[in-house]
């Protein structure tokens, strides 16, 4: 993996920065004058005229024409951990169309839950040169314990979490090695995307306002003290991905679980507008539903319902026509999550979902 000069990321941040925004609600015109000047279609688009096409500034101002239009984009995630991408995205996807004749226009996948040093992205590649999205997330191991797991009850095990020595500029320490080496491979499968041209919608440390994964709260009930080490956290991962690596290619995606009794508000954790592209709920339940959302809107943030699915008897009984009348003209997307054994959790598990797919108001990757 190669590491960039910060002046180049820089340079190249300006240099692929368009000149228009998006008109009406689609971004295939562009798309399509890019695919007609190569021979291989999608697959074809070389980084430069991808990115101009579908960069970062463009699909910010994609997604806020969208919530003003009322119109949202389905997304569908694919699995947890990088080697289940091609597996579930057959899966979910592919067979989801198969069902209603469309693909979802968001692929959502994860760099974490399992040790990896490889990271395949190939699946990410593909959608995006068919026309689509991509969105990642990270569950990063914990740096604080042997063995690879992300889940840690954070109030329970506050006195073994330091995040300030997991920074660049800390003392070199065990839990400092684990993090950042981990980082440096997760760095290099961003960077294949980046060469690809693909614009990747970035979501680490999510769900810092509960207590499970190992940056969450360390007190419940709204009252922790470790805001000021999560932002510092926050802001580390940012600077050496965009300094250290040259990537810019990456929309910051800050998202949260809805605010209870015992956890933190959802706006607790926010790392400063300068850092933070999208703000995100991640919410499961019976039925769809958006808590939080006037929280969510005062950070003055595009906002997308980065996570989301059924739960208990909910599981396999969504109407997603529902889901899309909650979040239409508040989030630009939705991501729902994949089915696992005795559940049924993905879009093609649920109910509507051809009148779904099929909907004026979705967005599906053939309309991008």
């Amino acid at each position: 993996m190669q590491k960039t000069f910060p002046w180049l990321g820089l340079l190249l941040l300006f240099a692929c920065s368009p000149q228009d925004t998006p008109d009406a609600l689609s971004l295939g015109e562009t798309q399509e004058s890019e695919e007609e000047m190569s021979e291989g279609g999608g697959a074809g688009i070389n980084r430069v005229e991808s990115i101009q096409a579908r960069g970062k500034e463009y699909l910010l101002a994609y997604f806020k024409t969208l919530i003003e239009n009322e119109r949202i984009i389905a997304g569908q995630h694919c699995g947890n951990g990088p080697d289940d991408m091609s597996t579930y995205y057959n899966s979910y996807i592919d067979m989801l169309a198969d069902g209603t004749g469309r693909h979802v226009g968001l692929m959502g996948a994860d760099l974490g839950f399992f040790p990896s040093v490889n990271y395949p992205v190939q699946a990410l590649i593909d959608h995006w040169n068919e026309g689509g999205l991509v969105t990642l997330s990270w569950h990063a191991d914990n740096p604080f314990e042997d063995g690879y797991d992300v889940y840690w009850d954070t109030v329970d095990n506050r006195d073994k979490i330091n995040l300030g020595a997991l920074l660049k500029g800390a003392p070199p320490s065990p839990a400092q090695t684990s993090y950042r080496t981990e980082l440096d491979h997760i760095a290099g499968a961003l960077q294949k995307l980046r060469k690809a041209g693909v614009t990747v919608i970035w979501r680490p440390f999510h769900e810092m306002n509960g207590d499970f994964f190992w940056w969450g709260i360390n007190a419940h009930n709204n009252q922790q003290t470790n805001q000021a080490d999560f932002i510092a956290l926050w802001k580390d991962l940012y600077r050496t991905l965009i300094i250290d690596y040259g990537l810019d290619n990456l929309i910051w995606t800050y998202s949260v679980i809805p605010y209870g009794d015992w956890n933190a508000e959802v706006t607790a954790f926010y790392p400063g507008d300068d850092m933070v592209d999208l703000v995100g709920m991640d919410y499961y339940g019976i039925a769809p539903d958006f808590p939080d959302y006037e929280a969510l809107r005062s950070l003055g943030k595009i906002i997308v319902m980065s996570e989301t699915g059924p739960m208990d008897q909910g599981c396999g009984n969504w109407n997603e026509m529902d889901l899309v009348r909650e979040l239409q003209g508040k989030a630009a997307y939705f991501l729902q999550w994949h089915s696992w054994s005795g559940t049924g959790v993905a879009i093609k598990d649920n109910k509507n979902t051809i009148e779904m797919m099929n909907s004026e108001t979705v967005i599906t990757r053939d309309e991008l």
